[in-house]
């Protein structure tokens, strides 16, 4: 069996079909004047069971453990111009997310500036710095793409790669907050899901590159972050949150694949390369 295809598919299709029962549910189960979802309506278990589903498939399909895959190269290494085009749409749309966080961040700034009363100042602060890492972000996810494509580590490469995961932190904080009044975690439980799982995804990625190595644990957490990212696009996010949540989807989907797929071979040296050593 393919995984590199099948499992792809997989928390494409679960996600799809979770983005279905959420809008379900809150079409018929989430209560709008008290702000509440009806107990034990069928959407919410349907919901539940899904996910338990797809976690528990992920889990028996990634147990086989795979040799081959200490290091980032031999585990995300890959000549597929098909992913880094993947990485290359990441790279765009975490640009864009970056410069929507900090227009929301100058936007709750101006608000708190007229009433320092009503408004937080933590929540522009973070909206801000979320805007910023994620535009480093960006540059972080293209490089991993260029070095897995091209099948040598650079350092600045190596040290961009680490800040996917600080701008996931960021992400996952500043949602925190924005929601940290809300009482009812059903309202906004699938996109924080999302953002951790992501966050976390990436981090495992990176530590390919810092010798700890987690392949399994990866592809687990990359994969069923997807599938809660779509899911949670059914709540209409705003602008940052959707195009964050789409472009860290896109690329934990091109570390999946490319991680499932491999180890490749060693790729062959070029024909000037190999005259020379044979001279």
């Amino acid at each position: 069996m393919r995984k590199d295809i099948t499992l792809p598919i997989l928390a494409l299709a679960g996600g799809a079909a979770g983005f279905l029962l959420r809008w379900w549910q809150l079409d018929s189960a989430y209560l709008p004047e008290t702000g509440l979802f009806l107990r034990g309506a069928p959407s919410t278990y349907a919901l539940a069971g899904l996910f338990a589903l797809l976690a528990l498939a992920l889990l028996l399909l990634l147990r086989e453990k795979r040799e081959g895959l200490e290091d980032f190269l031999p585990a995300f290494g890959s000549p597929d111009v098909g992913q880094m085009t993947v990485f290359a749409a990441a790279w765009v749309l975490l640009l864009a997310a970056g410069g929507l966080g900090m227009q929301d961040g100058f936007r709750g700034l101006r608000l708190w500036k007229g009433n320092p009363e009503l408004y937080q100042l933590s929540i522009p602060a973070s909206q801000l710095l979320a805007g910023g890492l994620f535009v480093l972000a960006g540059f972080g996810v293209l490089s991993m793409g260029r070095m897995a494509y091209r099948g040598e580590l650079n350092s600045a490469g190596c040290y961009l790669a680490s800040f996917p995961a600080f701008a996931g932190l960021l992400w996952v904080f500043s949602a925190h907050l924005k929601h940290g009044t809300e009482p009812v975690l059903m309202k906004y439980g699938f996109g924080l899901s999302a953002a951790l799982l992501l966050t976390l995804a990436h981090y495992c990625a990176a530590g390919f590159l810092f010798g700890k190595p987690h392949p399994r644990r990866t592809a687990f957490l990359a994969l069923l972050g997807v599938a809660l990212g779509v899911t949670s696009l059914a709540d209409g996010p705003d602008l940052f949150t959707a195009a964050a949540t789409v472009a860290f989807s896109l690329s934990a989907l091109g570390l999946a694949r490319a991680l499932l797929g491999g180890p490749w071979p060693e790729r062959m040296p070029p024909v000037e390369e190999e005259n020379m050593d044979d001279a």
